[in-house]
């Protein structure tokens, strides 16, 4: 049985289009360029590929449902290069610690380690930056899960989809609009191969990050979006989730990730991305299925 192609679907060929025709058009300032749009050509091809994929139990069926949480790794990546591309390389550190430094009368990133000092404060919050991933791949499993039938997707996983895909893909935009590389010299100064967590983050970032995306916390944001989407009815698992999201929001601070500022607009920012992308979702809801 042929595969139907959803508004998720739709919504990550026009990003990944998007950044093809930039990447195309700035191939003159050298091959990477070139390279980027045909890596997003052969994205293009993939997503179409995997969402016209029949309903089977195997490794290509998991793939077609979960192909965007590993998408989401190289578009965050490569925001940094796309932002170089459009910005010239500039950065706005300087405008946004200028912000940070009239509304908090200072910098929390350069106190709150001083506040909190020592190994086990330092481990606590490297593992509550952890705790991103934990929210993220969960909460997209349990959207899954819930309702599914013979292997097909329900009518909540569907608009969970393309809400979270739609607020990360609106984070992706403005990192490349607007980057802001946020307080890393500052940790490197402070974190830099300290205990157990500190270093694996650190290869974390390396590997899968983008100088550029700070501002605002991508990371807070989705995170608040996921509790929005799943809507947790238990008064405990509630409250956990959202003792979870504070404890994220003030470790991207102390471990020196964000500005303070950075991590206050992603909790400011995921509840409006979250209800501007539901309505979008209402919308072409109306206009037919998927």
């Amino acid at each position: 049985m042929k595969g139907q192609r959803y508004h998720f679907d739709r919504l990550i060929l026009w990003y990944l289009a998007g950044i093809f025709v930039i990447t195309f058009l700035g191939s003159y300032s050298g091959l990477p360029y070139l390279f980027a749009a045909l890596v997003h050509l052969a994205l293009i091809f993939m997503v179409l590929q995997l969402s016209a994929s029949s309903r089977r139990s195997d490794i290509r069926s998991a793939l077609r449902w979960f192909y965007p949480l590993l998408l989401m790794v190289p578009l965050h990546y490569e925001v940094e290069f796309v932002g170089t591309l459009l910005q010239g390389g500039a950065k706005f550190d300087v405008l946004v610690r200028a912000w940070d430094q009239r509304l908090f009368g200072g910098h929390p990133h350069r106190y709150m380690a001083d506040v909190l000092p020592g190994p086990w404060w330092r481990e606590l919050f490297h593992l509550l930056y952890l705790s991103y991933f934990v929210i993220v791949g969960s909460g997209f499993w349990l959207a899954w899960r819930k309702g599914r039938k013979d292997g097909e997707a329900s009518p909540a996983f569907l608009r969970y989809a393309f809400v979270f895909m739609g607020v990360f893909l609106t984070y992706m935009v403005i990192f490349i609009l607007f980057p802001v590389v946020g307080p890393h010299d500052d940790r490197f100064l402070r974190f830099h191969g300290h205990g157990l967590l500190g270093p694996l983050i650190d290869q974390l970032f390396a590997l899968g990050d983008s100088a550029g995306g700070a501002m605002p916390s991508s990371h807070v944001g989705e995170a608040v979006v996921v509790f929005l989407l799943l809507g947790p009815r238990h008064q405990a698992i509630r409250t956990g989730f959202v003792a979870l999201i504070a404890g994220l929001a003030l470790s991207t601070v102390y471990c020196s990730f964000h500005y303070g500022i950075d991590a206050l607009a992603g909790l400011l920012t995921g509840p409006l991305f979250y209800l501007g992308w539901s309505w979008v979702y209402g919308r072409l809801r109306g206009e037919g299925s998927g």
